[in-house]
């Protein structure tokens, strides 16, 4: 594996356990140059648009990490996306753990159009 694929597969890891990867977080003295910026900026969008499927994941796993970074990215609990979607949280705690895990279920595309429009409903009702 090259360095550019593991520098993505860390930045997708932030993602998802942090709810941010960090890139363009403001540091007392900077470390990172314009250029150096510029590439993890570059990187992350690939990120962004999906191009860092790999043959070994199904969509069914790709559904899952989206799972993940959405709610990381609005904050929401287990029980928060629970309530908003009317499902029970175990299923969701099911999408949300590790693929070897025996209580790993992969998130079907329509289940995640449904998460995704309950999230957008649920902006939407807050912003006003």
């Amino acid at each position: 594996m090259g360095y550019r694929e593991l520098l993505k597969k860390y930045i997708l890891h932030l993602q998802i356990t942090a709810g941010d990867h960090f890139i363009e977080s403001e540091t007392a003295e900077p470390v990172l140059s314009d250029r150096d910026l510029g590439e993890l900026k570059t990187l992350a969008a690939e990120i962004h648009r999906g191009t860092y499927d790999r043959a070994d994941r199904t969509r069914a796993e790709n559904y899952n990490a989206r799972l993940r970074i959405l709610m990381n990215q609005h904050g929401l609990s287990a029980e928060a996306l629970a309530a908003l979607c009317h499902i029970e949280v175990g299923i969701v705690n099911c999408w949300r753990t590790s693929p070897r895990s025996a209580r790993y279920q992969p998130i079907t595309e329509a289940q995640f159009a449904c998460v995704e429009r309950a999230v957008l409903n649920w902006l939407e009702s807050t912003s006003d």
